[in-house]
């Protein structure tokens, strides 16, 4: 395990450690390069709305390069991608040079009411009053439609809404849902992106990545080639949390690489 490619610092509003610090224990675990993700929004329903500032963040990781030249320090955004602000979201990608994008759903719009799904208690009620079905569709058609739109290099923690939903109904099961996550691969496929394996659900209640080992087989068989991994880290002491398991199971679905990015361009290491 040699890099971690979603990372979270002080930049994020819910990060909690810097970048600096991020890089010097990278040096500790015998990490050669980390890549820092994070947040930016574009709903002012979403508490990181307007936080990310491009020039804090330019001026934090220049100086943490600098002090740690022995790791390679990427820059890149996590955006929430919701369908409806699209063209904003297109726009602000333009304003800026990054080295990743990672094109996320964390909001979920359906017809009586709206959920962050990655937050406890912004989505109370949610799973609640819908069955697994009328909770997860929503969000896997908001994917398709993350997937369709190009604007990630990779689609982030692909099963995302197994988070919570899982105390609700139990671990999830890919089989049940194989057409609308089928069209979802297919479409990164299409577009030349790629699926990040994000270590994190290892540490949360589903107990696997995101996605897991099926879905990660089926991107696979289906001709996916671009695979990232990161344990979406919030605290320095999360830093590489799970990624050596996690590449693990990238291993067992057939994967031979992993995919890191340098000013939006793919690079391969052999795993």
């Amino acid at each position: 395990m040699l890099l971690d490619l979603h990372v979270h610092s002080t930049c994020s509003n819910d990060g909690a450690s810097t970048i600096a610090e991020y890089a010097r224990r990278a040096v500790e675990i015998g990490l050669v390069e980390v890549g820092f993700c994070e947040h930016a929004d574009f709903d002012p329903r979403d508490r990181s709305f307007g936080y990310l500032d491009p020039s804090r963040y330019d001026a934090e990781i220049g100086e943490a390069r600098a002090g740690v030249p022995s790791v390679r320090l990427r820059q890149g955004v996590e955006i929430t991608y919701q369908s409806s602000l699209e063209a904003e979201i297109s726009d602000w990608l333009a304003g800026h040079s990054w080295d990743m994008v990672v094109s996320s759903v964390h909001l979920v719009d359906y017809t009586d009411g709206w959920a962050m799904i990655s937050e406890p208690h912004a989505n109370e009620g949610y799973f609640a009053s819908h069955s697994e079905r009328e909770a997860y569709a929503p969000y896997f058609e908001e994917l398709l439609r993350a997937a369709r739109s190009g604007l990630g290099d990779v689609l982030g923690h692909f099963d995302l809404v197994k988070r919570y939903g899982t105390a609700a109904y139990g671990r999830f099961e890919p089989v049940a849902f194989e057409d609308e996550v089928r069209s979802v691969l297919r479409a990164v496929i299409e577009a030349g992106m790629g699926l990040e394996v994000n270590a994190s659900g290892m540490r949360q209640r589903p107990g696997e990545p995101y996605p897991g080992l099926e879905i990660l087989r089926w991107y696979r068989e289906m001709g996916g080639e671009v695979l990232t991994a990161g344990s979406d880290a919030h605290h320095v002491d999360d830093l590489g949390a799970g990624v050596g398991e996690a590449l693990d199971l990238a291993r067992a679905a057939g994967f031979r690489a992993v995919t890191t990015f340098e000013a939006r361009k793919p690079r391969w290491m052999d795993l």
